[in-house]
């Protein structure tokens, strides 16, 4: 793939989990019933416990504020992949991506234990690019870094800024 054609695959993945985060965090900050909902559901159905309304709604008041600024930070490594700034091909890209596959993992898995029934796994696969674009972002930053394992720092200036901290982290 051509330095240009990676910087272009990484910002559109990478803007593509910002708009998720961003969306969800919106959602949340405003306090979202269905997400309210799927909160208190899980809590009884996954944990044997009860929370009221009002907990699960600040709850999901925090998480929406962790969201939109995780979705700044998506946003942020999109532009920095772009000007092929080291931190898009860092340690710390690889850990913000992966847990966006965790997290949009189990809220995705949310819908379906939060009722415990197997016509909901349609939700989890529906939701898949929610935990499949960041998975496609970690494999891309993890196969650049192995691309160039080895290379000396006055050869990195016609490379796409991937080695850094990120050839470590394999």
């Amino acid at each position: 793939m051509s330095k240009s054609t990676q910087k272009i695959v990484y910002a559109i993945l990478a803007i593509g989990v910002g708009l998720a985060f961003l969306g969800h965090g919106i959602l949340g900050i405003k306090g979202q019933e269905t997400f309210v909902a799927l909160v208190t559901a899980n809590y009884d159905q996954v944990l044997g416990g009860t929370m009221s309304t009002d907990t699960a709604t600040s709850w999901v008041n925090v998480i929406g504020i962790v969201d939109v600024v995780l979705a700044v930070a998506f946003f942020g490594l999109a532009f920095a992949a772009v000007r092929e700034h080291r931190v898009a091909y860092s340690r710390l890209a690889l850990g913000l991506f992966g847990w966006a596959i965790v997290w949009g993992f189990l809220t995705a898995l949310s819908r379906f234990t939060a009722v415990m029934n197997g016509a909901e796994v349609w939700d989890v696969v529906e939701r898949g690019p929610n935990y499949l674009l960041p998975a496609a972002l970690v494999y891309l930053i993890y196969r650049t870094a192995e691309a160039h394992k080895g290379v000396t720092p006055e050869s990195r200036r016609d490379v796409p800024a991937a080695t850094g901290t990120a050839a470590a982290a394999s």
